[in-house]
């Protein structure tokens, strides 16, 4: 029988359905709507060693964290006269790198007259930090746990390791809290065990 006038009849060669298979596989596959889904991330994050402040403990403790960032909060325990603050912290260079800081409340206390000052210096696997309020503003008192100053940290690599304040006899930097009458030093704790383990996915 001849083909109906007006239609075409598809080739029966094997090459026929091969084209045919092509088309209808392409468009079942093109039913879901064409977006392509989001790959999650895995956000950074800091476990703190120290389980329960003691009054005049200074420590880390995360404040925020993103895909690529982590914000590690510098906190004073109950501790009266707080003007002036000195210490450095040690982090793992190959995992982070240090980026900025943001002052935090405690050191903000009481609407000062005057921008309290913060010097923040990069020294190897460092961070070297000095921070202070300025006369006439007066001493601040941590009730609870307050925090000095943020620091953030951006990812450069994944792993784990120790972010602490640095102790040791290569420090150059005595981890110190003062009031605003200077010496003798604030009863402040930096250690041991006061910093904990940031974690790079």
């Amino acid at each position: 029988m001849s083909p109906v006038s007006g239609t075409r009849r598809i080739s029966q060669t094997p090459a026929g359905w091969t084209v045919v298979a092509a088309v209808l596989f392409t468009l079942g596959c093109g039913g879901g709507g064409g977006g392509s889904d989001a790959v999650p991330c895995t956000t950074l994050s800091f476990d703190r060693a120290l389980p329960t402040p003691a009054n005049g403990d200074v420590y880390l403790d995360q404040s925020d964290s993103t895909c690529s960032t982590v914000d590690v909060g510098v906190m004073v325990s109950n501790l009266t006269g707080v003007f002036t603050a000195s210490f450095d912290i040690a982090y793992p260079t190959g995992l982070l790198q240090y980026n900025s800081y943001t002052l935090g409340p405690l050191i903000q206390k009481g609407s000062p007259v005057n921008t309290p000052v913060v010097i923040a210096t990069q020294a190897g696997g460092t961070v070297q930090i000095t921070m202070t309020r300025l006369n006439p503003d007066p001493d601040v008192d941590a009730s609870g746990s307050e925090a000095l100053i943020f620091l953030r940290f951006v990812r450069i690599a994944p792993g784990a390791g120790v972010i602490d304040f640095d102790t040791s006899g290569a420090s150059t930097v005595g981890e110190i809290i003062l009031d605003q009458n200077g010496p003798p030093a604030r009863p402040a704790s930096f250690a041991p065990g006061h910093g904990g383990m940031v974690t790079v996915p």
